[in-house]
This record gives C-alpha cells, structure tokens and sequence, in this order.
C-alpha cells in the first residue's frame, strides 16, 4: 500500500515562449522531421511517442541532427552481437568515430574552457590550444607504448588538465577513468585495483578550502598498492617543487610532467576511428551496499546521448556558456565536457562552492555569462538555508537556465530558484552513472510545473510499474525503461558472463531495465521522482518516499539536513521510521524544536511522523551529495554499513554505531 500523498494542483512557474519553442534545438529538430514527412509533431508527448515506437528513424536522424562525425554509414541501428541481456545492444556497428574529435572538431580561437578556482585565478583557453595540448598527450601516450584499449585513470581536481588529458587519452581509443581529489587512498584504491591502469595521472598538490594540499604521498601509496600502473602524469597544479617527483619516478617505468608534454609540438595527423561501442569511459556506482559497480560505457553511446541531451532537451547552443558545479568523480563531469561537441564554451570550478558567503559561483555566472548553471539540490538546499539571493548580487543577464540533478528538487527549492536566482526556466533531471545519463529532463517545449521533472528522454521508454509489472499513471511506483538505448552499459568491469549486469537491472522485471528509484508519472507526462526504491518506508505497511518527508523539513529552517530510515525493532515485524536531523551548530534538539518538526511533518501527511527523532552532526553522503540511507539501515539492523570509501564523509558512520544504536534501541527496543 502507497502513502494516500496530498494532491496539489500543479501549479506552473514556467511557461515557454512561441519563439523558444521554434529556436529550440528540439524545436529545429521537430521542423527538420517534417520537412523530410517523417511526422508532425505539435507537442513533446508526441514526439516522444513517436520517438519510441521507431527507433531506427529516431536515432538515424539524430545522428545526422546533432552531427555525430565518423566513417561508415547509420543505417544498421544494431549488431548481431548479443550483449549480457537483450536491452544491451551493439549500437550502430557499420559506424565508426573518435570521441576527442567530435569534441574538438573546430580549432578556432573562440574560448573551449573557462576556468576558475578558490585562489580567484582566471584560466582560459581556446579551442584550439586545447587540442593541440590533448594531442600532445596523445603523442605522449602512443609513445610509451600505451594502446587502444588499455585504461588510464585520473586522479584530479575540475581543473582544464583534467579535460586535456581524458581528450588525449581517448584519441588514441584508451579507457579513461577518474575520481576527484574528495577521494581518500582507501576510496581511490577501490576502483583503480578494478580498473589496472598502465597510466596514473594525479596532481602534485591541490587546493581546498584555502588550503594547499600535498599529494606526493597518496601518489606514493596508490603506485606502491597498484601492480598494474607503469607510468605516471605528474600534473604541477599549485607549483610543489620538482624535488617531490624524484620520489614518485622511483616507483614506475616512467614519469612525465603534463607542463613539458604540452610543451611539444602537437601531432597533425588524422586521429584513429574505433567501433562505435569501443569502451571510452569506466564509471562507477556509489557503491554503499557493496562494492561498487564498475560499469563501462561506449564512446558512441555516450556522444550520442550527451548531444542528445544537450542540444534537443537542454538548449545548449554554439557559443552558449555551459557550467555544472561537479568533480572529475561524478558523471555530470563527463556529461558537461560533452558540451565541447555542440560548440560550447565549458565552465569549470574547482573547490569549496561555499566560500564567498556561498556567492562564488554567482560571481563566476554573472562575470562568466553562464547560459546554463548546473548544480544540486544540495547546493541550492545550502544557500537557500544561508539567505543567499544570488538576483540581488548579480544581474545574470545571461542565463537562460538553471539545471539540477544528483537527488530531489522539492517544489519550494523550484519558488526559491525563481524568487532568489531568476526567473525562467527550471531544467530537473535524473538518471544515473549507470546510463551516463538521464531519463527525466528538461524540455523548452513544455511548461515547468512545481515539483516536477517535465519530460522524459527522447528515445527511451520510461514508465512505471507497479508490483504486477503493469504501467501506470498518477500512481507510485518503480522507474523502468523498456526499450534499448545507447548510453546502457557495454559492459562491467569483472563480469565475464553478465551475471553482475542482469543482477544489478533485470532481476526483479525481466526484460525491462529496472533503475531503484521510487516515481510518479504525471497525466501530462511530468515525473516525480521520490528517492530510490529500496530506501522507501513502510510504516504501518503504508510505503511512504523519503524525498516526500525531506520536502516538508524544507519548511524547518532550523533542519539543515535530514535522513530518514526504517527500523523494526527486536521481536516486531511493524517498521517504525527513525529520524536522525542536522541542526545549526548552535541548535539543540528540544523539546519545541522536536514538536515542530513533528506537526510539520503531520500537516504534509500523518504517516511522515517519525517514531524517534535523534540529532547528528551529520549523515553520510556520497562525493555527488547523495544520501546514502541504506548505510544507516544496516547499521541498526546490526549489519554492517557497506563500503564506505564510497562515501564523503565515512568518519560520520561512527556516531551511528555507537551513540545512534543506543538511542535507537533504548528508545524503540
């Protein structure tokens, strides 16, 4: 039984203009179909509609729409070659690319990158300097011996030298893999002793938070722990004195300074084609029930669905400012350096987003002329809660649009971006590592209504099951995708048979894709995304969404965050909902406090009502600001947490065993 949630009418915040709707990418792309009388399509329901029930016309004009570039011909959607399930298909198999190129097609002087940091330090560079500095690393690589095929993996900051060298590394048809400088030698060890790359690359120091942070002995460890590297990148980020390296060049066949291999002249030559599902990337899930999915990704697949979701549902176009507040570790990072390919110019930030009063990354927008900011219902979450109102700092005359992902937009966060930020539209999105991807975005084409995703993407068939794997609508349930799509999974790492694969997406509806979030499909065709599905609540044997209670805390400003898990206690079989809340750090949880939030609670909905509320100084999240409720859960349940390098903030696991445990148990048996 579903939690009976309040009906609200919709109410909407923003409306399309009738020149958007023709100017749009997608709105070309409509006018495009039908000229070439493949369809008339007067609104974005039809067109999805349309875009599902033919795949082989869908995708064969898309490619041709968004200009993916190679050798060969469209014609053919999919190879013979069976993948682990019957969803993983070999996409376009007579059509070859290189990745860099289709990012890097047009060497002008028009500006590639603009970058900026904590120290306040501008950087900029070019189109064209940003290929002649990634072909240089491609040189480099091909000169050590290094193949298509072999992986790479990164450990770097947001920073330009991170885009330079993923672009060199897939010229030459590598598998590029990377994690931020949030990762400790335990989270880092995790992934690259699953991915055995013969290259490293890591800077000598990186900055946060003001401070100037050595990396000379994580570097030193990871090429002690990992057999497989054979060379290493030394990238000088922050100028630490050349004596460091000599400690790192004993460690391995080789290394290199990215300063002098981009000091040499660039390779002209034509770059390589390799099959459209030739693996570029290796992403990894959040990993805090287990080990972390190692999930390789395909350079097609991936260039096609970044131009897909940037030029027909995001709007990106040539010379637009394209930002995402992110770290080399989450997928928004590959998504935004994708941008490249629809001839944008990319923002990169790297550090802490709060510094300035939480105001630098509007500083950066308004001086910049971001076009799209991108960032998280976190962030928004935090300034919001600091009284920040970027609109009366900065003009932002340029920005079209506001983009979140990584978790739940509650609907006042949508009165907040308008009221506080600007008014316009509000893109929401929400897919995954797993698809490089989303399946719920934004669309120029249709209204934003409060509280919701507007669309679906074009070309995947999303919808809801209930229990019995029957679609439904205005009804809670579990997000599925019954058709094949490009940016599904070539492979995962370790998984010879696709055993790991069909576990981890077709176990429980088979033949369908099952992605574990919790969701609500709207008449219109809208989405409410309600957290993930194994993280849902029975109190009672009522389900009830944790995104639904963290959007009635919004209303506490005392609540700065909140995590919500169920817990049955000894010798019961009813589940009770446990309540564990970040308060201001000179905020205690009283009495009066405790009895707010529990009517505010009650007023969205009786079953919200937690049976224990306990303050924490905080709850574990992983590196993309995602709750990570499931660690919780099986801590009480005396079980243990799961991986927790996964996590930003493992040391917080320790208050919920120990002092959490005991309350929960004192207090519920």
């Amino acid at each position: 039984m579903n939690t009976p949630r309040e009906k609200v009418k919709p109410s909407i915040v923003w409306t399309p203009s009738s020149d958007l709707k023709a100017e749009s990418g997608v709105g070309r792309f409509i006018e495009t179909l039908k000229e070439k009388r493949l369809g008339a399509f007067s609104t974005f329901e039809e067109l999805h509609r349309w875009s599902v029930r033919e795949p082989h016309l869908f995708w064969k004009e898309v490619i041709s729409f968004v200009d993916v570039r190679g050798s060969g011909d469209a014609d053919r959607l999919w190879g013979d070659e069976e993948g682990p399930t019957s969803l993983a298909k070999r996409w376009f198999p007579d059509l070859r690319i290189n990745f860099t190129d289709n990012l890097l097609r047009t060497p002008t002087d028009e500006i590639a990158i603009t970058a900026w940091s904590e120290d306040r330090i501008r950087r900029v560079i070019t189109r064209r300097q940003l290929r002649e500095m990634s072909m240089s690393v491609a040189r480099h690589l091909s000169s050590l011996g290094v193949l298509s095929g072999d992986r790479v993996f990164a450990y770097l900051p947001n920073i330009p030298e991170a885009v330079v060298c993923m672009l060199g590394s897939a010229a030459i048809g590598t598998t590029w893999a990377s994690c931020g400088t949030d990762y400790q030698v335990d989270g880092l060890l995790a992934r690259l002793q699953r991915v055995s790359p013969r290259v490293f690359i890591a800077p000598t120091a990186y900055l946060w938070r003001g401070k100037e942070v050595d990396a000379i002995p994580t570097i030193l460890e990871i090429a002690r722990q990992v057999s497989s590297i054979e060379h290493i990148i030394l990238v000088d980020y922050l100028g630490i004195p050349d004596g460091k390296a000599c400690q790192v060049t004993r460690l391995a066949a080789s290394c290199s300074e990215l300063r002098d291999i981009v000091s040499k002249e660039a390779v002209s030559d034509p770059l390589p084609l390799f099959p459209f599902s030739h693996p570029l990337y290796i992403m990894f899930s959040s990993g805090t029930t287990g080990k972390p999915k190692g999930i390789v990704h395909g350079c097609g697949g991936t260039l096609l669905e970044h131009k897909k979701e940037h030029i027909l549902h995001a709007d990106v176009r040539p010379r637009d400012i394209l930002f995402y507040q992110t770290s080399t570790s989450w997928m928004m990072w590959n998504w935004l350096v994708s941008g490249l390919a629809a001839d944008a110019t990319i923002a990169l930030y790297d550090g802490d987003p709060l510094i300035e009063n939480g105001a630098i990354l509007w500083r950066m927008a308004d001086e910049e002329r971001f076009t799209h900011f991108g960032t998280s219902a976190a962030f928004l979450g935090a300034i919001e809660k600091q009284s920040v109102r970027p609109a009366d700092m900065y003009k932002l005359e340029a920005l079209r649009t506001v983009l979140s992902t990584g978790s739940t937009l509650y609907p006042s966060q949508f009165d907040y971006i308008t009221d506080s930020i600007k008014p316009g539209w509000s893109q929401i999105s929400s897919g995954g590592t797993d698809i490089l991807g989303c399946f719920g975005l934004g669309t120029p084409l249709k209204p934003v209504v409060r509280g919701e995703v507007q669309a679906k993407s074009l070309g995947y068939d999303v919808c809801v099951y209930n229990s019995a794997a029957q679609r439904i609508v205005a009804e809670e349930g579990e997000l599925i995708c019954a058709n094949a799509a490009p940016s599904m999974p070539v492979y995962f790492l370790d998984d010879p048979n696709g055993e790991a694969y069909r576990a981890a997406y077709f176990s429980e509806f088979p033949g369908v894709w099952r992605h574990g979030d919790f969701l609500e499909e709207t008449a219109d065709g809208g989405l409410l995304f309600l957290g993930r599905s194994d993280a849902t609540l029975k109190p009672a044997g009522v389900r009830v969404a944790t995104a639904d209670i963290y959007a009635a805390l919004h209303k506490v400003p005392a609540v700065r965050q909140a995590l919500a898990v169920g817990y049955v206690p000894s010798g019961a079989t009813a589940e009770k909902v446990v309540l564990f809340v970040v308060l201001d750090s000179s905020v205690k949880l009283t009495d009066v406090l405790e009895a707010e939030i529990r009517e505010t609670l009650r007023r969205s909905n009786a079953f919200y009502a937690p049976a224990l509320i306990v303050q924490a100084p905080e709850v574990p999240r992983t590196s993309n600001n995602k709750l990570s409720e499931l660690s919780v859960k099986r801590i009480l349940k005396g079980e243990d947490p799961g991986n927790s390098s996964a996590l930003a903030n493992p040391e917080c696991l320790e208050f919920f065993k120990g002092e959490a445990v005991r309350q929960v148990k004192g207090a519920l048996g």
